[in-house]
């Protein structure tokens, strides 16, 4: 039934993008921040949109009332920031997690969608604005490194994974070709890819988060065995390489997109 409705709101509201500003709600289960399947087929349709560089994309993450204030309010933030990362081809002002309101109805279950023409945009003190990633400039990978050294830690800057999932992104084309690049130029490399979650636990920074397309809590790992099998796949000797998972161990402190994350640490050199 939820779904049917998503899908409905969904070719009800996509003509009227021309409007002011257009509201859409994606709702969920009891303690629950992953995207569902229903839920990124939405945004996939969502990013079909066209002259999509009109518009500004607000996401305002919500929960229900049951549990610690504390807890709901992270519980918002981390369904907000998964809402946001699938729709980073628009251009996105402040995703903010607000939340629970004042009521156990699962209704406040939620995220809101609000998309308006940016020519009708009223700027805030304080907003973020994220530019649309297609638009970022690129940065290679391995930011030219020439003479690596062991022990080096290197972030890959423009590999990029869907939520919750270790499904490396279409638009991380040209990092892994840089990538590529550089261990084809150094053949005595060898190195360690080592995958970091964001959003994770202070408290138990060893617990990693659930990887939704195989249900396994393990996805910083399942990150960077991914990448590890895709550079297989081009021809990169597995002798060369291992990877690990660090789930919340090493945050850097600069919030989430620069925690959620693989590096590559050079081990070394023949």
């Amino acid at each position: 039934m939820r779904t049917t409705y998503l899908l409905l709101l969904f070719c009800l509201c996509l003509s009227s993008l021309s409007a002011q500003e257009t509201r859409y709600t994606l709702f969920y289960e009891h303690d629950k921040f992953e995207l569902t399947e229903a839920h990124i087929q939405f945004l996939d349709s969502l990013n079909t949109t066209p002259d999509k560089e009109l518009y500004d994309v607000h996401i305002k993450g919500y929960t229900n009332s049951i549990g610690s204030e504390a807890y709901n309010l992270e519980l918002s933030r981390r369904r907000a920031e998964n809402v946001k990362g699938q729709l980073r081809s628009f251009t996105i002002i402040s995703t903010t997690g607000l939340g629970e309101i004042n009521s156990e109805a699962a209704d406040n279950r939620r995220v809101d969608i609000l998309i308006h023409l940016k020519t009708e945009h009223v700027p805030v003190a304080g907003e973020i604005v994220e530019e649309p990633r297609e638009y970022i400039t690129h940065t290679p990978a391995v930011m030219e490194y020439v003479v690596p050294t062991v022990g080096d830690k290197i972030v890959l800057e423009g590999i990029r994974f869907y939520p919750d999932r270790d499904v490396i992104m279409d638009e991380s084309k040209d990092a892994l070709d840089d990538l590529l690049l550089f261990l084809k130029r150094n053949p005595g490399v060898r190195f360690k890819l080592i995958g970091h979650i964001c959003c994770g636990s202070t408290d138990y920074p060893g617990r990693d988060l659930r990887n939704h397309r195989t249900g396994k809590y393990d996805l910083s790992e399942s990150r960077a065995r991914s990448l590890h099998n895709y550079l297989a796949k081009k021809g990169v000797n597995t002798k060369r390489m291992q990877y690990i998972g660090m789930a919340y161990r090493q945050p850097t402190g600069k919030g989430d997109e620069f925690d959620r994350r693989v590096e590559i640490e050079i081990i070394s050199i023949d």
